[in-house]
């Protein structure tokens, strides 16, 4: 217990706060002594607590709910302009405590500016089957120039698998034929993204060095 309390001050101080008898912010940690173990908290245990002591616990269940509502609200990205940093850091915040892979999906004018956005698959842990077709039926409803698409890891990995890699060339490659282009396809991790566009980009710049250096 002590060294989760050092590893995680903030959130001992703040369940404390929250429950200034000592006794009952003990029993509180003795069973949620992380925020990853609070946010995988249950309903049975939820009605344990409840049952402990339903004036002290009750009030903070709601917030704790109130708040994980909150960041998985979705975000308003409509009219921005669709750069790989905005978009990756808005779905940081997005995708954050999701414990299924999900992709989505937005859709941008012809001045690069996101006029649809939808989440179209949910899939399990490790996986989610994305379908080409889907995604531009999609995009040609909204009228899109572009597309970007995005999904989460659970595993809080930003790296994108091989599986990706194969995914994001097919889906490159079908927007070409029906003319509706592959702006960024990301990857988003628990802390950071990964960028199609951006690793592309990378790379491109890697290679101009190297040949400017011979």
């Amino acid at each position: 217990m002590l060294k989760q309390q050092l590893q995680f001050p903030l959130y001992h101080q703040t369940i404390h706060e929250a429950l200034p008898d000592p006794d009952l912010a003990q029993y509180f940690l003795d069973r949620f002594p992380t925020p990853r173990a609070l946010h995988n908290i249950t309903a049975e245990e939820e009605e344990e607590l409840t049952e402990y002591d339903q004036q002290a616990f009750k009030p903070l269940l709601a917030a704790v709910n109130l708040g994980t509502m909150a960041v998985r609200s979705p975000h308003d990205l409509y009219g921005q302009a669709a750069s790989s940093t905005s978009v990756g850091t808005t779905l940081i915040d997005e995708f954050a405590g999701e414990e299924q892979e999900m992709v989505v999906a937005m859709c941008t004018d012809v001045h690069n500016k996101i006029i649809a956005t939808k989440r179209l698959f949910i899939g399990g842990t490790s996986e989610c089957s994305t379908y080409p077709n889907q995604v531009f039926r999609f995009a040609i409803k909204t009228g899109a120039h572009g597309v970007i698409l995005a999904h989460n890891h659970p595993s809080g990995s930003p790296a994108p698998s091989t599986a990706d890699m194969i995914f994001i060339k097919r889906m490159e490659e079908a927007g070409k034929l029906i003319g509706i282009a592959l702006i960024d396809a990301l990857v988003v991790g628990r802390r950071d993204y990964y960028s199609w566009r951006e690793a592309r980009q990378e790379e491109e710049e890697t290679d101009c060095e190297i040949l400017n250096n011979r």
